[in-house]
């Protein structure tokens, strides 16, 4: 077992690392585009339409969210039943699909700079910052596949 459970160890650091450099890096140069004013401000009034963009982004957000979060619950079930060879694959393929599924996060945030700019500005930030924010809280950690496994 003890082989077993540094090549999990192995692919779950991978995994995790990948996903953190996705969804920090990523905020990280969108933050920058913006600050450094690569990418102007938008100028309408989150108002009417833009609002209801807002709110369309903020709901693209937590069902993604929540998606994660069924998604590896489901995969945590299954993952004893899965063979061997497969399931530091499966750790590094589940960390990247959910780091990509939390990227929606900021592309939002980037999308809605673009088209309201300084006047929702604390709206773009949080968006902004709730990918990182996601990935720490519902990527599962090495203890939870240990966990799986046992169960």
């Amino acid at each position: 077992m003890n082989g077993v459970a540094n090549t999990l160890r192995s692919a779950h650091r991978r995994a995790y690392g990948l996903g953190l450099a996705l969804c920090f890096g990523t905020p990280g140069l969108i933050a920058v585009l913006l600050r450094s004013g690569v990418i102007p401000p938008g100028t309408h009034v989150p108002d009417g339409i833009f609002q209801q963009i807002g709110y369309l982004f903020t709901g693209l957000v937590f069902l993604s969210a929540a998606w994660v979060w069924w998604r590896s619950g489901r995969v945590l079930r299954e993952f004893k039943a899965l063979p061997e060879i497969r399931r530091s694959a499966v750790i590094l393929q589940e960390g990247l699909l959910y780091a990509a599924a939390f990227e929606t996060s900021s592309f939002c945030g980037l999308v809605y700079w673009i088209l309201v700019g300084d006047h929702g500005e604390r709206h773009v930030w949080g968006f902004i910052l709730l990918t990182p924010m996601l990935y720490l809280a519902l990527m599962p950690r090495y203890d939870r596949w240990v966990k799986a496994l046992k169960s």
